[in-house]
């Protein structure tokens, strides 16, 4: 017989015969349903960190840059945005002595020379530095982080009004993102 029920009695049959009946098939529904919506609630609840430092550091002590350039004042400024990035990239707290973990930096190489020219005219220059680190696990005894040659740039256009300055702080900037992706987030 063709009747309207006799097709729902096959799709009943099927599911039956495959060892699903309506009702189980209803509550996988819901409960797939219901999964995917906490899924989706509790991801606002995980915050990342940005970093994957071992969790017994709680303390850096970032040494002042030894200078080893005939710059004087740029080791002060490298020092200032290592300090700056570490407060603001981690949850280390700074020290001044001792430390769970310590930065030891050394700037090696400065140089400033010209980028690009229009006639005889420099229209910008780029700066840079380069620094070797050590960044150090002192409850381990461990060194997390070692590179002796980390480099930082920085270009600026004289017609925009920009100096060497200018050049120093893209390129100090440009240095301490490197430090810290490889010390605070990627080692």
């Amino acid at each position: 017989m063709n009747s309207p029920n006799h097709l729902a009695d096959g799709v009943i049959t099927f599911r039956r015969a495959r060892g699903i009946s309506l009702a189980v098939a209803g509550l996988l529904a819901v409960a797939s349903v219901l999964a995917v919506a906490s899924v989706l609630a509790l991801g606002g609840c995980y915050s990342f960190s940005g970093t994957t430092l071992p969790a017994h550091l709680r303390t850096v002590r970032v040494d002042p840059v030894i200078n080893k350039t005939l710059e004087s004042a740029l080791a002060d400024k490298i020092t200032k945005g290592l300090e700056d990035g570490f407060a603001s990239r981690s949850n280390l707290r700074k020290v001044s002595d001792g430390g769970d973990a310590e930065l030891i930096t050394t700037l090696t190489e400065y140089s400033h020379r010209p980028q690009a020219t229009s006639g005889a005219t420099v229209t910008s220059y780029r700066v840079d530095i380069m620094v070797s680190v050590r960044f150090v696990d002192h409850v381990k005894g461990d060194t997390l982080y070692k590179d002796d040659r980390v480099p930082g740039f920085g270009q600026y256009a004289v017609d925009k009004g920009e100096t060497e300055e200018t050049g120093q702080k893209i390129a100090v900037d440009n240095l301490v993102k490197v430090v810290l992706d490889n010390t605070v987030s990627g080692w």
